[in-house]
């Protein structure tokens, strides 16, 4: 039964984005589309390849961090491995949690808690949403002095209301009960137990002020190479990116990613697309450009990944508490 639903979940997500990717190609010139792919600029799309690789570095020492902050005994090396070889299952597996599974499994594996790693990565997760948003509420400030863009009050909304969400449960008492209250209910699977036992290990953090907030500014330098990236791969494919359009791209990435975390897609494919279709239409990008930008700078992604599929190919052998193991999702 449980595979069997797994099985519809995934072909539901499937055909999602095989659908949604079809109507989209009707409504963009795919000669177009072929031309600005053939005629690239592969220097400065070569640039945006190692600009997001450079994000996944410093995001591997983040969580490295992280899990030394926890008590994970860990060298960088094996953290910026197991963050690689997660980076590739997240863009093959059908949802983008599923590298964050293998990551915490590799961890386990060497004889870490289940919860404790579950719990850094989580926060791992969230100081990126959070981060995220923090560049992104700046650039819509920024961007409202002189641009006419619609819905930018809506937009700056959004960007504080995610980032308070966070702050509210973890720095506010009261909101942190009742998390902990209604976790402390989920009774099925021993749910009200692995639950608390994750928000103890967050809220070891929470006297670490400093520490946290050292980790948010390393994180908005990691958001901002990987908004870096689409503007990079918006100047490779020819498209005309003035001061007002850069700021642009800090608002509508931003906005791109909060949209694909609904697990309703395979990796995205299709919300981001449509929706950047939609977005960048503001900033003066027609659709085959916006279309190009997000599907090739998916595929930077996808390439910059392959680092960890060689990872985990290469993992020892042996079976012991040091090796990568076969994961078994």
């Amino acid at each position: 039964m449980k595979l069997s639903s797994t099985v519809a979940r995934l072909f539901l997500k499937v055909v999602v984005s095989t659908s949604l990717l079809i109507f989209l190609f009707s409504k963009i010139s795919a000669e177009s589309l072929l031309v600005h792919l053939h005629s690239m600029n592969r220097a400065t799309i070569a640039v945006g390849i190692l600009v997001f690789f450079a994000s996944n570095l410093i995001g591997s020492f983040q969580w490295h961090l992280l899990l030394t902050a926890s008590g994970v005994r860990l060298a960088f090396l094996q953290s910026f491995r197991f963050y690689f070889v997660g980076l590739f299952f997240n863009n093959f597996l059908p949802a983008n949690i599923g590298g964050d599974v293998v990551k915490v499994h590799n961890v386990t594996r060497i004889g870490s808690s289940v919860y404790q790693v579950i719990a850094v990565t989580l926060l791992d997760r969230l100081l990126g949403i959070f981060s995220l948003c923090l560049l992104a509420t700046g650039a819509v400030i920024g961007v409202m002095r002189f641009s006419p863009i619609d819905f930018l009050g809506i937009y700056f909304i959004i960007f504080v209301g995610c980032m308070a969400a966070p702050l509210g449960f973890y720095y506010c008492e009261p909101l942190s009960c009742r998390l902990r209250r209604l976790v402390a209910s989920i009774r099925p699977l021993s749910l009200d137990k692995r639950g608390s036992s994750i928000l103890d290990y967050m809220g070891e953090f929470k006297s670490r002020r400093l520490f946290v907030a050292r980790l948010v500014l390393l994180s908005v330098v990691i958001q901002f190479l990987r908004v870096l990236t689409h503007v990079l791969v918006a100047l490779g494919l020819g498209v005309h990116v003035d001061p007002a359009v850069f700021g642009l791209f800090f608002v509508f990435v931003p906005l791109l990613s909060l949209a694909m975390i609904p697990p309703i897609t395979v990796n995205g494919l299709g919300v981001r697309e449509g929706l950047g279709i939609l977005l960048f239409a503001g900033a003066g990008i027609g659709r085959t450009d916006a279309f190009a930008i997000e599907f090739l700078t998916y595929i930077v992604s996808v390439l910059v990944s392959l680092l960890g599929v060689i990872f985990f190919l290469a993992r020892p052998k042996s079976r012991d508490k040091a090796s990568f193991d076969t994961v078994h999702i």
